[in-house]
């Protein structure tokens, strides 16, 4: 009894030992599985603690509008192209364009004819000459030469019919003025949507002389009419529109305040007006306004100009 009892004890002790190495080599196997799980799991609660910094990068791969624009215009627009290089800058988008037309150190030669609106008893009709030099665009300083063509109205006739009286006249016979002018209006309008037309007002001031001549109420008298120097100075305002680099057509009117003297209001013989002299000296004085109306062609030298300041 004692010997089966110590072999009974003896296969459970083996099969007991045998038990226990087959499990630990079992584990021995699964341990690493498990500590890869754990190591994943912290990995995983790690980031998750990380916030921001860690999650970022996984959102960006996700974005693929703005990571990957090339590849986009790929699929969208077909093969990506190269854009072009370029050295433009702001300076270089030109918005208001120069002028068409620069005065500044040129002179202008301006044949005029014009015609007195005022005067409804002796019309007289001016052929001038300007000749203005523009210091800046908007500035010039000129002289002006006249000759004057007269021609007595029907007005004239009927005054000395109807009333029995004749009219107190004299007539212009040439004249010069200094003058200066001033710019302070400049546009441009579009001509038919075909071109632009560049424009601009003017106003002018000066002083000169006038030479006149009486004429006698009396024409058996006009032996005693005399010539007189008149002062004369003038106001004008005007327009210009420009044809090209060198030309242009003016308009204007002018008022020519004339100091003038006029023949005597006397009845013949009279001692004070016997001779020329006499009666130039017993004159009457008066100042005349003649408004003169006229057009005139304004050629520029040099004919071409150059822009001395940049865009």
């Amino acid at each position: 009894m004692k010997r089966l009892a110590i072999s009974l004890s003896v296969c459970l002790a083996l099969s007991g030992m045998a038990a226990t190495g087959h499990a630990k080599r079992g584990g021995g196997k699964a341990a690493p599985a498990a500590e890869e799980t754990a190591g994943e799991g912290a990995a995983a609660e790690g980031g998750d603690k990380a916030g921001g910094k860690e999650a970022a990068p996984a959102s960006e791969s996700l974005d693929t509008t703005e990571s990957e624009p090339a590849k986009i215009e790929e699929e969208i627009g077909g093969p990506k192209t190269q854009r072009p290089t370029t050295t433009l800058t702001w300076q270089d988008i030109v918005v208001v364009p120069r002028k068409q037309f620069i005065k500044s150190g040129r002179l202008e030669i301006a044949p005029i004819a014009g015609i007195t609106v005022n005067d409804n008893l002796i019309r007289h009709y001016m052929f001038a000459v300007d000749l203005n030099y523009f210091l800046t665009d908007a500035l010039w300083v000129g002289l002006q030469g006249q000759y004057f063509v007269k021609q007595l109205s029907t007005q004239a006739e009927l005054v000395g019919l109807q009333f029995n009286r004749t009219s107190t006249m004299n007539r212009y016979l040439y004249g010069g003025a200094f003058n200066m002018g001033y710019v302070p209006v400049y546009g441009k309008f579009a001509w038919f949507n075909k071109s632009i037309v560049h424009w601009e007002i003017w106003a002018s001031g000066g002083v000169g002389a006038t030479f006149t001549e009486v004429i006698a109420r009396n024409p058996a008298r006009q032996q005693f009419a005399f010539k007189n120097t008149a002062l004369t100075p003038n106001f004008g305002i005007g327009t210009r529109f420009f044809l090209t680099q060198w030309m242009t057509v003016n308009f204007a009117i002018r008022d020519y305040l004339i100091i003038d003297r006029f023949e005597p209001v006397t009845v013949p013989p009279d001692p004070e007006c016997m001779t020329k002299a006499d009666c130039k000296a017993n004159a009457d004085s008066a100042l005349v306004n003649n408004f003169i109306a006229y057009v005139g062609i304004g050629m520029y030298l040099p004919t071409k100009f150059t822009y001395k300041t940049p865009r």
